[in-house]
């Protein structure tokens, strides 16, 4: 055999190995890898998520700040509004801190066995920690809705919940995977004494008001 075809025997070998090696980490390598940490991704993004909310409001009530509730001279509810003022204000600190939760989150990553990097479920975050690096795409998207349950004679229990969606990517060896997490907080509740319109129990209304402030 010939210089030159050994040279080319050579490199179709080392040609074929990187193939079969970018395969293995694609087809078997990254579901294994994917399986070990979107279960940490999750639940570290609903931490950051979760701390950055309470940062926010620490242990104020808010419902005051958020709703004003005007009665008539009977003491029945006449009219439940939204303000605009203090949900913009509310909305912003909390979009700033959740989003620099997530950057410190990105920043720390999460840390794997290196066994896992073998394709082998019994090695599965054995050995010495590799951090695979995260990084928070997009943006956060926030969404409030309220809930009215009877509390007694003529009193309701109301509460307002938020909802926060957030993407993290996992940069992964040879592919990136996205996770998508969904986190629903009680981030105030009142009791109003009086009777309540029925537009506004089943909160759809309210809910729209609540909504008004852009999510990006």
């Amino acid at each position: 055999m010939s210089s030159k075809a050994k040279f080319i025997l050579a490199l179709t070998i080392i040609f074929a190995i990187i193939i079969l090696i970018l395969l293995y980490l694609h087809y078997v390598v990254n579901p294994i890898i994917i399986d070990a940490t979107e279960a940490k991704v999750y639940s570290l993004t609903q931490d950051a998520v979760e701390n950055a909310v309470y940062d926010v409001i620490k242990d104020n009530n808010i419902y005051d700040e958020l709703i004003e509730i005007v009665k008539d001279e009977n003491g029945d509810v006449q009219l439940i509004t939204a303000n605009a003022f203090q949900i913009n204000m509310f909305s912003k600190n909390l979009l700033k801190s959740a989003q620099d939760s997530l950057k410190g989150l990105a920043e720390q990553g999460v840390e794997l066995g290196i066994g896992t990097f073998t394709g082998l479920p019994i090695l599965t975050d054995r050995g010495p920690k590799i951090t695979l690096k995260l990084s928070p795409i997009g943006t956060v998207y926030t969404r409030f809705y309220s809930e009215f349950t009877t509390a007694g004679i003529n009193q309701t229990n109301h509460k307002i919940y938020l909802i926060i969606n957030t993407d993290v990517n996992i940069i992964l060896p040879i592919d990136t995977k996205k996770v998508e997490t969904t986190t629903e907080i009680l981030i105030t509740e009142s009791i109003i004494v009086g009777k309540i319109p029925d537009t506004y129990l089943n909160s759809s209304q309210l809910d729209e008001m609540l909504n008004l402030v852009p999510k990006n």
